[in-house]
């Protein structure tokens, strides 16, 4: 697809199922939107992941806003503000290594990216708090989110993503006294900054092909919205929304390393 071609009407059909799971994850959906656009489109790894953070951040702005306007918000002001500071940093280093690294070397990557969240996910409780330490201070609480935002914020730009695959299971597993409901929440928040800072380094490098991005945000937009809505009408639904991630996360990593290997092959 190229950058003057139409964009299929598709591509908003597409964007509202991932802006529904990954906001009751707690991701952007870079890396389903990314996939799409790469297989789908045949994208280049590099162009599709740019342009996936469009639906990133249509992604986590939407979740953000009607976490916010929910009577039993579950976010955090002291985690998603050091959350916010790393993500800042991290944007900017995660930019400048994804620039330099060969494609073949980000596909390897996304596989161990996808392999890994998919077992951290599956194997981390629904909605109990994870077994880290609990820090009492506010202080220690906001450097301890710092450093997994500053996490988040490196693969952001690398894997086209918000995020959140590396801050919930940070917060979640890391931080002993918050839910897996906060760790969603708080990474959300955070995860627009990341887009958002990534979506216009990429824009600024012209990587992002907004034909095919601003469907699949549209799409988003509502998908996300409906997500953060129905949290509070559907018991079970992050458990739910927790595992079909997990076991999606293992079929696309499964697909990207079977291109890799065709690609050695060939």
């Amino acid at each position: 697809m190229t950058k003057g071609e139409r964009a299929p009407l598709w591509l908003i059909a597409m964007g509202i199922p991932i802006g529904f799971a990954s906001s009751l994850c707690g991701i952007g959906g870079g890396l389903f939107a990314g996939s799409l656009l790469h297989f789908a489109l045949g994208l280049d790894l590099k162009r599709s992941t740019a342009t996936a953070l469009v639906l990133v951040f249509a992604t986590t702005c939407a979740s953000t806003v009607t976490e916010v306007l929910r009577a039993d918000s579950a976010l955090d002001p002291t985690l998603v503000t050091g959350l916010l500071v790393g993500v800042l940093v991290g944007a900017q280093l995660g930019f400048v290594f994804s620039e330099r690294v060969p494609e073949r070397a980000l596909r390897l990557i996304f596989v161990v990216v996808l392999f890994y969240s998919a077992a951290r996910i599956l194997s981390s409780g629904g909605a109990g708090a994870g077994d880290g330490a609990a820090f009492g201070s506010d202080t220690s609480r906001a450097l301890f989110a710092g450093l997994v935002g500053l996490g988040g914020g490196f693969a952001a730009p690398v894997l086209g993503v918000g995020g959140g695959l590396v801050m919930v299971p940070g917060l979640f597993l890391g931080l002993g006294d918050v839910s897996f409901d906060t760790a969603r929440a708080c990474s959300l928040a955070a995860g627009a900054l990341a887009s958002l800072r990534s979506l216009y380094l990429k824009h600024r490098a012209r990587r992002v092909q907004w034909n095919a991005g601003l469907p699949l945000g549209l799409g988003a937009l509502v998908g996300a919205a409906v997500g953060v809505v129905s949290l509070g009408h559907f018991d079970g639904l992050i458990e739910i929304g927790r595992t079909l991630l997990g076991i999606i996360l293992v079929v696309v990593g499964v697909r990207f390393a079977l291109s890799l290997t065709k690609r050695a092959r060939g």
